[in-house]
């Protein structure tokens, strides 16, 4: 799936050394920091990863998600900047088997495709 969005072969292997710094370094980043991450993100945890959901609703926000016109319509009116994607029952590793589950959001996302909204709006 990575290879059909970044034709560049060595882009996978860059993304997992920099995980791996990533996951073995202190990952002290202020709110600022995160805040000035530009492009669009996606941030998928489990209800029972090391990643608190509530610690990735605060990224979520500070990455620019959460729409507070489609949440008071129920209806998006722009592509948001930001996503989240929290699987229930789920540990980071484990989320790394639920491709079939991951693969069509991610897509979307990294296609830029807006959700789709229901036929019954």
């Amino acid at each position: 799936m990575f290879t059909e969005h970044t034709p560049d072969p060595a882009a996978f292997s860059a993304y997992i050394d920099k995980m791996k710094v990533l996951n073995i370094e202190d990952q002290q980043i202020t709110d600022e920091q995160m805040r000035s991450i530009t492009p669009n993100t996606m941030v998928i945890v489990g209800d029972a990863d090391g990643v608190k959901p509530e610690h990735a609703v605060t990224m979520f926000r500070l990455l620019g998600g959460g729409d507070e016109e489609a949440a008071t319509t129920g209806m998006l009116q722009k592509i948001p900047r930001a996503r989240l994607m929290i699987l229930p029952a789920m540990s980071h590793p484990g989320i790394s088997g639920e491709a079939d589950v991951l693969a069509p959001m991610v897509t979307a996302f990294l296609d830029d495709v807006p959700p789709v909204t229901p036929e019954l709006f």
